[in-house]
């Protein structure tokens, strides 16, 4: 989260809204789930609105603009040597089906 949080300040100071959707830090191993817990309220202090998902959440998914959809089982944030997939797709039909699958759809 560190290298975000100078991008997600300036993004906040120009009244860009960001919603974070991310797992339930209870659903983590004890090891992270201080961490978790951590970053979560820092988000939030910083204004990002949190969502907690429960029920295993994990889906590596980026929603930007309410039009652009990035999904796949690649790690956006680490994966360097892979043979996994993510795909950009840009609609906002698919973006709203997303919401809608997921359940965000009065969330955002």
């Amino acid at each position: 989260m560190e290298i975000f949080k100078p991008v997600f300040k300036k993004l906040l100071s120009k009244k860009v809204k960001i919603f974070l959707i991310t797992r339930d830090p209870m659903e983590h191993d004890e090891n992270i789930r201080h961490q978790a817990t951590n970053e979560i309220l820092e988000s939030k202090e910083m204004g990002i609105n949190i969502t907690l998902f429960r029920g295993n959440h994990h889906r590596k998914l980026a929603i930007l603009d309410k039009k652009i959809l990035w999904e796949g089982s690649l790690n956006i944030l680490s994966q360097t040597y892979s043979c996994e997939i993510m795909r950009r797709i840009e609609s906002k039909e698919l973006v709203k089906q997303m919401y809608n699958f997921l359940g965000l759809k009065n969330i955002i």
